[in-house]
């Protein structure tokens, strides 16, 4: 990881800040280039749409068994694109409306004079080791010691985690470090503890009483910050008063190289397009973790705002709505644990899902003139939460297309699919050419918008949203119900075991035990019943009294049928072939202040490694589907 140079340095009352460069948006093209083309291929998906819709109009009169399955095709289609188009139309407007405005600079506080801060480590029953270090490195910043105090705010009530936090401060103090203090609130009978957001708020009443600070910050259990976490954070907020919180990303050190279930490749877009584009706008969103808050603007709203989950989201909206700023800091400060399991990840997208709909809801979808909470809220603002609220939903049209498309492309006995086509040669002609020319424009588009992320790793984030779409609709459909009939229960990531273990070397499951756990064969499952409609229409299949056809002249379902059958077999890839991941002993190294931290970090450049941009199999696969049913 590279710091950008310096460009300069310049005094700010008793503070004296460097400044660099604010870093670019991944793009390989110029920004005018990068928002017509996305406009041009949303354009023409349009009217693809639109002219598949015109053609069911003209068939009216069919048979009506032939009709609702080219009804079924089109509603599968435009149900597996919602979540990619409505992250198009959230970029699209901001590319539009920020124009070619610098992004946020990068600063550094040097010298001895620092503002106050309280550091807290919220934890719930994570294992012991991976707290320490946290705890360690956000002790061992390189910041004032007398400016600085560090909080563990254990919700796990451990008694050993106190014993380990009072040796840590015993050792602080000898090396004339910051205090580190053990907080954990009693729970009071009958009362709900609002999980992480009633610790925030307990840990902001207790370091209040005890003296408070200028300054808050929040580090999750397992995110080691780096050293000059908060010299390079705290900058941002001296600069700007109306600014009341800094986020940065998120990165983790624990992943299998090629990152299969898509963990960090979840972040790469959001925090290398999407959140700088938002933060252009003033519309950035609470990244979670290791973010710095102005203490007067959590007092000015209350305190941290109580909720069940979602307490990121909740604080930075309400926030928002209070005339306050957020700012998305896009540095590689901190690097945490990701779910070691295809069960803990799956758990922890479900978690987000929870949090993420709560604060909507309690935000009346962030729509203007229903609620106080968001009557001072920007329409950028409301734009980026609305389009949120929408993305939460969109497992629902995920998990429809996936039990539609097969149901829709089943070979059925008809004898009219030649005499259609002969009868409406026209409109046929323009809605294969309309067809090939939209395919051919988002696979530019996507080369144009996410190339320097890399295609391949945009694929694994596609098949992210499809492989998981069954469990996250799960939650996003009990979210409709009445709270008393959907508790949310809260469940660390780093709680969460697998009997599996098939990321280690030493105790993984043999493949025998694997391939009989629900979550395979679910997959499996699923793998056989959507593979049965493709492979009878390639399969030399035709019975000589009968004329077996596509039950509809749309030849994107058949090819969206592929993709969707290669996206979901990516948990089926991964089981049956785990990667490897060292423990995380082997992971980390000593750094030179009594601490450990991890050998390998990763920041914002990763968006440039590119990814590869190759040709895959599922690309091949499109292509020949392409020629098959054009020419085949």
């Amino acid at each position: 990881m590279s710091s950008p140079p310096v460009t300069a340095e310049f005094h700010h009352g008793a503070y004296t800040i460097q400044q660099a460069a604010a870093r670019p948006l991944p793009q390989r093209f110029h920004p005018r280039t990068v928002r017509y083309s996305n406009l041009m291929t949303w354009a023409l998906w349009f009217s693809y749409t639109l002219f598949q819709l015109n053609f069911v109009r003209l068939l009216q009169s069919e048979t009506p068994v032939f009709l609702w399955r080219m009804w079924t095709c089109l509603l599968a289609e435009i149900c597996l694109t919602f979540q990619e188009l409505v992250l198009a139309l959230n970029l699209l407007l901001f590319q539009f409306a920020v124009q070619d405005t610098p992004g946020r600079p990068c600063y550094r506080m040097i010298g001895g004079s620092a503002p106050t801060i309280d550091v807290f480590v919220a934890c719930c029953g994570e294992p012991l080791d991976v707290i320490a270090d946290t705890v360690a490195a956000a002790g061992a910043q390189d910041y004032p010691p007398q400016q600085l105090r560090v909080f563990i705010l254990d919700d796990g009530r451990s008694e050993q985690l106190r014993d380990a936090v009072g040796l840590l401060n015993k050792t602080s103090a000898k090396k004339h470090g910051p205090q580190i203090h053990y907080l954990s609130r009693k729970p009071k009978p009958g009362g709900r503890s609002y999980f992480k957001a009633g610790n925030l708020r307990f840990g902001l009443e207790e370091t209040r009483r005890l003296g408070g600070s200028e300054f808050v910050a929040s580090l999750d259990a397992d995110m080691i910050p780096e050293p000059d976490w908060l010299r390079r954070m705290i900058p941002h907020l001296i600069l700007e008063d109306g600014l009341a919180m800094a986020c940065p990303p998120q990165y983790y050190y624990n992943l299998p190289d090629d990152d299969p279930l898509g963990q960090q490749t979840d972040f790469d877009i959001l925090f290398t397009i999407v959140e700088p584009l938002n933060d252009r706008f003033d519309a950035t969103m609470c990244t979670g973790t290791g973010f710095v808050v102005r203490r007067s603007a959590l007092e000015d709203i209350g305190g941290w705002p109580l909720a069940e989950a979602g307490e990121d989201l909740m604080c930075s909206s309400t926030l928002s709505n209070a005339g306050w700023k957020v700012a998305f800091v896009g540095e590689a400060l901190q690097h945490g644990l990701a779910p070691e399991s295809l069960r803990a990840h799956v758990k922890q997208k479900q978690r987000w899902v929870d949090s993420g709909i709560e604060v909507h809801k309690r935000f009346g979808f962030y729509l203007p003139g229903f609620l106080e909470l968001t009557s001072k809220m920007t329409w950028g603002h409301r734009v980026v939460g609305t389009s949120m609220a929408l993305r939460e939903y969109a497992p629902i049209t995920n998990m429809l297309s996936l039990i539609l498309l097969p149901i829709a492309t089943f070979p059925s006995q008809t004898n009219k699919y030649g005499s259609i086509v002969s009868e409406h040669s026209g409109s046929w002609s323009w809605l294969r050419s309309l067809f090939v020319a939209a395919y051919l424009a988002h696979k530019l588009n996507n080369f144009v918008l996410y190339g320097n992320i890399g295609l391949q790793r945009l694929a694994i984030l596609q098949s992210l949203d499809i492989w998981c779409a069954p469990y996250s609709a799960t939650r996003s459909l009990l979210s409709l119900l009445p709270a008393a009939f959907n508790p949310i229960v809260f469940e660390s990531s780093g709680s969460i075991l697998s009997s599996a273990n098939e990321r280690s070397r030493h105790n993984r499951t043999p493949l025998p035990y694997r391939l009989l756990r629900l979550d395979f064969l679910y997959y499996l499952l699923y793998i056989i019943y959507a593979s049965i409609p493709l492979l009878l229409h390639l399969a030399p299949f035709t019975p000589a009294d009968q004329d077996y056809a596509p039950p509809s002249p749309f030849p994107g379902a058949m090819i969206k049928l592929l993709v969707c059958i290669w996206r979901v077999s990516v948990p089926l890839r991964y089981i049956l072939s785990p990667p490897t991941v060292p423990e995380r002993g082997e992971l980390m190294e000593p750094d030179g202040r009594g601490g450990r931290r991890p050998k390998k970090r990763m920041g914002p450049e990763r968006g440039s490694e590119g990814g590869g941009v190759g040709v895959s199999w599922v690309d091949l696969g499109e292509m020949f589907l392409i020629w098959w049913c054009y020419f085949g």
